[in-house]
This record gives structure tokens, C-alpha cells and sequence, in this order.
């Protein structure tokens, strides 16, 4: 029995024939029929095959079947949306299959598809499935790679956006690149296709594309994929460069509300553990390039099951200090939001503690980070420990700092040097009290000032630091971090509202 949407004459795969084995519904391409019999009659089970991805969504595992290397896709319908999803429009194996035979057709280069169908399994339920061949030599686009793989990949987009070819999850992190130095097209799930687009769509495109960089398309180091894609097609309208910049601040601020998300969901950058009711509820930050985190996470739950006395009690609640780990105590809503505040200024990319697990349980959180063993800024401006460098160097890593968080949307009410720490490696500014960060539109420009001029105030209230050097210093980290992050220069009515909020800030803490 074939799934219905793989009949005969309207299945994905060029002279396909059905599957026949225990737990698989699907079609597979007859040049390869027999040699992944194995593979389909192994199925559930994949110990043949080694794991390179896992999510929420999908798990991707790569091997060698009947002498043919070759990637499986399985695919879990985890929320309520993605079952009427694919109820609407069938698996999503058989649909990513349908739209890789549909770019290969438009000559775009794409994963071959072998197979796709519905895998029924006895322990996990019904998943469907996704088989492909294995791109030799394929390696992860990166936009460090030579100008010549640049230049071959804004062909591409510009040969897919003029043939109306529109990939609406088309990432860095879903094209790699073969031997020869070209990109080939992966993860197709979402496609939308449409005549030529506008240059809106166009923009949009390449923005979210080039996300990765501060500048995203106008960054220079996409300046060889934007020449390239520009020169690959008829003239664009001078208007393409005003778009272009939109659509990259734009891009950013969905991909912040995106990646912030991560905190609450098993992904590469947290792992939640099962959870049994009246037990508490643990997320656990991962870090790639660390081997094991394994002894601060049960550092943590030993520290939950009996919390010592604390070293600080406040009116949001309370602080220990351990050797390696600093905790906050905050009601649980709090303390969520605390947390994915962490994830925020991950993405932004601005220096914070680096965070490592948050508990909750019957109404109250804790949440953990790395402690950095260094005093805070204004104790080691009050005991003059900082030569002169290391002032000003502070003072242009809080420009880069502040520059990318409104760059980025984010706000800090709570900004003063109390909630600065030096990080003993870079003598970077890290930001160590997050209670107060919130985030808004990407253009809205209210609370920028409100953020300076707090930090104006801090200055002028702990002698001037640094003098004018400092306070120059500072400015032109600012402002170079948001030109570099496409942000124009804040206006008078932004620095009118700096003053402001510093004479307020100085007045209420006379």
C-alpha cells in the first residue's frame, strides 16, 4: 500500500516504485531500489547510520547503505500546527522531495532524493521520512570561505529569485559546498513559488541569508556574493541598496524573537531533561566547544536541594555566590524572563556572565551563571586599581556593547556601573544584572536614551573616569558598532532625552 499523495503518476521521485517492508509506506527511485532494501527493513532502528542533527523537528543521520552514501531525515509532528500542516499538504518527506525534483528541474543544484514516505513505528508513532544522496566532499557554507564559492553562491540566489524560486528557510546553515568550491541547496521544507519577485521579496532574500554578518548583504564581507548576484541578472533600481538595509535590520530583529525562543526548547543550545511533577523544571544551557558541563549542572541541582544561607537579599530576592556559579532567586516568571534574557544578549552578541541552567518550581526560579572573579566596575573605579588603558579599553567595550544591544533592539533600565564587571581574560565589560533588559521594535528608537543617559550619569557620579578620552572613547565604539550594524546615527531628540534621564538619574541618587 502506498500513502495516499505517492500514487502512481504523482509521486516526487522519476520512475519510482513502491516500498516493500515492515515499517515503511513510501516510494524510493528504482535505480537504487535494491540497494536500500536494507536500510527500509532496518527501519526503525538505524544503527547502521550515525546521528549529525537532532531537534525538536527532525533527526538527521548520515551512513553508507548498499554502497550509496546517503543522508535519512526523520521528521516528528510535534505540535498540533504541525499535524494540520501536514494533513493540508501531506508528509513533510514527501513534500521537501517534491520541491528538491522541482528545483532540479529549474537546473538549481539540490540533494538528489532517493526515497521518501512514512516510517510507522510501534514505539515513537507514525514520522515520516526523507532519503537523499550525499553531496561528496560537502562542507558547511561559511562566509570566510574564498571569494570564488562567494561568488558562485550569489549566482545561485540570484539565478532561484529570478526564476521565481523562493526557499523561505534558505540560511547559511542550509547550503554546503562541494570540492570544486560550489554551493548546493539543502533543507527545501519551505518553498514558495511565485513569478520574478519584487525587490522586497528580492531584499528579503539576501537579508536573511547573510543574518550571520553585522552588516548582513552591505557587510564587506558579503560584498563578493552581493557583486555577484547583482551582476548575475538584468539591472536592479539604485532603491535595491535602501532595501537591502531594511530587510537586514528587519531579518535581525525576527531572528532575535526566533533565537530566543531556544531557552524554552530542546535544541543545540538547551537540553531539558524529563520532568516529573513536583519535581523542578531544569533547563540547561549547552555550550559547543565545551566537553562537559556535566559537573556545574549537578553543581546546580545539589544547590536547589539545599540552598545555603545567601550572601545577598533584595527586593527581586536572593543571591549566592559560589566559587564558579552565581544564582538568582526571583519568582518564576521572573526568573524565566531573566533567562531568556541571557539568550538575547547571546544573539546580540553583547558580553554577559555566561548562563548555565534555570530551575523552577511551585511558583519560584533560579537561575544560574558562570561567576566572573572580578569586582565590579564602580568598586574598582572607587579603589583607582585601573590604569589608564584599562579605562579607556572598558570604555570602548561598553560602546561596542551598548552599540549592538540598540542595534539589536534590546534596552537595559537598569544600567549603571554597580551591573558592570571586567572579564579578567579581555578586560571586556561584561553586563552582569539582566532584570532590567527588555526588547522592542527594530526601529523604535524610545529607551536608547534612557539607556546613555543612565550611563552618563554613572559617569559623571564616579569623577569623570578617564576624562573627556574616556567619554570620546565610548561615542565612537557607540556609534561605529551601530553603522556597522546598518543603525543610523541616534538623533537630537535621542540625546536630548541622554541628558534628560541623566539629570534625573543623578537627582534621585543625591
Amino acid at each position: 500500500m502506498v500513502p495516499q499523495g505517492l500514487a502512481p503518476g504523482n509521486d516526487p521521485l522519476l520512475q519510482s516504485v513502491a516500498i516493500h517492508a515492515p515499517h515503511c509506506r513510501g516510494v524510493v527511485a528504482g535505480t537504487v531500489a535494491d540497494a536500500l532494501q536494507p536500510l527500509f527493513h532496518s527501519l526503525p532502528e538505524t544503527a547502521d547510520l550515525v546521528e549529525i542533527k537532532r531537534s525538536t523537528v527532525r533527526t538527521v543521520l548520515r551512513g553508507n547503505v548498499g554502497g550509496i552514501d546517503l543522508h535519512l531525515k526523520l521528521y516528528r509532528s510535534v505540535t498540533l500546527s504541525d499535524r494540520a500542516r501536514e494533513a493540508f499538504r501531506g508528509d513533510r518527506g514527501t513534500h521537501e522531495a517534491t520541491n528538491l525534483v522541482r528545483a532540479a528541474q529549474l537546473d538549481l543544484p539540490v540533494a538528489q532524493p532517493l526515497a521518501c514516505g512514512t516510517l510507522i513505528d510501534p514505539i515513537r508513532g507514525s514520522r515520516s521520512f526523507l532519503v537523499t544522496r550525499t553531496i561528496p566532499g560537502a562542507r558547511q557554507f561559511a562566509f570566510g570561505m574564498g571569494e570564488e564559492t562567494l561568488v558562485h553562491t550569489g549566482r545561485l540566489l540570484r539565478r532561484m529569485h529570478d526564476r521565481g524560486f523562493l526557499p523561505g528557510d534558505l540560511h547559511h546553515g542550509n547550503v554546503v559546498v562541494d570540492g570544486r568550491g560550489l554551493p548546493w541547496l539543502l533543507d527545501l521544507q519551505s518553498v514558495r513559488r511565485t513569478g520574478e519577485p519584487d525587490l522586497a521579496r528580492r531584499a528579503a532574500g539576501v537579508a536573511y541569508f547573510c543574518q550571520p554578518l553585522d552588516g548582513g548583504p552591505l557587510d564587506p564581507a558579503a560584498q563578493p556574493l552581493l557583486m555577484a548576484y547583482l551582476a548575475a541578472g538584468l539591472d536592479l533600481p539604485d532603491a535595491f541598496a535602501t532595501a537591502l538595509a531594511q530587510a537586514a535590520r528587519l531579518v535581525r530583529h525576527r531572528a532575535l524573537k526566533s533565537f530566543h525562543r531556544r531557552w524554552s526548547r530542546e535544541c543545540r543550545h538547551t537540553s531539558m531533561p524529563p520532568w516529573r511533577r513536583g519535581e523542578f523544571r531544569w533547563h540547561l544551557h549547552l555550550v559547543e566547544d565545551e566537553a562537559d558541563r556535566t559537573p556545574l549542572h549537578e553543581a546546580c541541582r545539589a544547590f536547589v536541594a539545599a540552598p545555603p544561607p545567601s550572601a545577598k537579599q533584595g527586593r527581586r530576592g536572593a543571591v549566592w555566590l559560589l566559587p564558579e556559579i552565581a544564582i538568582k532567586q526571583r519568582a518564576q516568571g521572573d526568573a524565566r524572563k531573566l533567562f531568556q534574557a541571557m539568550y538575547w544578549l547571546m544573539f546580540a552578541g553583547v558580553g554577559q556572565p555566561e548562563p548555565i541552567a534555570l530551575a523552577t518550581k511551585n511558583g519560584v526560579g533560579y537561575v544560574f551563571a558562570r561567576r566572573v572573579p572580578s569586582p565590579c566596575l564602580a568598586d574598582e573605579l572607587r579603589l583607582g586599581s585601573l590604569a589608564m588603558r584599562d579605562v579607556l579599553h572598558a570604555a570602548r567595550s561598553l560602546g561596542v556593547a551598548v552599540g549592538r544591544m540598540h542595534a539589536h533592539g534590546i534596552r537595559n533600565r537598569d544600567l549603571k556601573f554597580e551591573n558592570l564587571v571586567r572579564d579578567p581574560a579581555t578586560g571586556n565589560l561584561l553586563l552582569a544584572d539582566l532584570d532590567g533588559v527588555r526588547v522592542k521594535n527594530a526601529d523604535d528608537t524610545r529607551g536608547q536614551g534612557a539607556d546613555l543617559g543612565r550611563l552618563l550619569a554613572a559617569f559623571i557620579a564616579a569623577g569623570r573616569p578617564g576624562g573627556r578620552s574616556a567619554f570620546c572613547a565610548f561615542v565612537r565604539a557607540y556609534l561605529r558598532t551601530r553603522r556597522r550594524l546598518l543603525h543610523p546615527t541616534p538623533t537630537q531628540k535621542v540625546w536630548k532625552a541622554a541628558k534628560k534621564r541623566a539629570r534625573e538619574w543623578a537627582n534621585s541618587h543625591d
